[in-house]
């Protein structure tokens, strides 16, 4: 976390999310242990994403970091027509730093991409 938000993530974290840090901690072993080989095991890449014909939305913060700004390219090589959106002064925490922001990019980008109901 220190590497993706900054050495003072424990306090930004809990400030927005009372509790948050705690869990974390918690679920560490978890992540580590089961999510992140799974993670790497999954393989997807350009030919499946070929067969992804709906609309794509990509949300990220302009202070994410190297590795995320490599992964933004891939999604935009993988799916030329996804939409992007950077949000400034955003990092790996957007998700509770940017939540009005998020929010609306997502209301807009459903909006616009509205699928038919059943029997339309």
């Amino acid at each position: 976390m220190t590497r993706m938000i900054g050495p003072e993530w424990r306090t930004e974290i809990e400030q927005m999310l009372p509790g948050a840090v705690t869990q974390m901690q918690a679920d560490a072993r978890t992540f580590f242990d089961t999510d992140v080989p799974a993670l790497l095991s999954w393989r997807f890449d350009a030919e499946d994403a070929r067969h992804i014909d709906c609309p794509v939305l990509h949300i990220g913060g302009r202070e994410s970091g190297p590795w995320f700004t490599e992964v933004r390219a891939l999604i935009l090589t993988w799916f030329p027509h996804a939409e992007d959106v950077l949000l400034a002064g955003a990092d790996h925490s957007l998700v509770l730093t940017h939540a009005p922001e998020i929010a609306g990019v997502i209301a807009d980008f459903l909006y616009r991409h509205t699928l038919p109901t059943r029997g339309s």
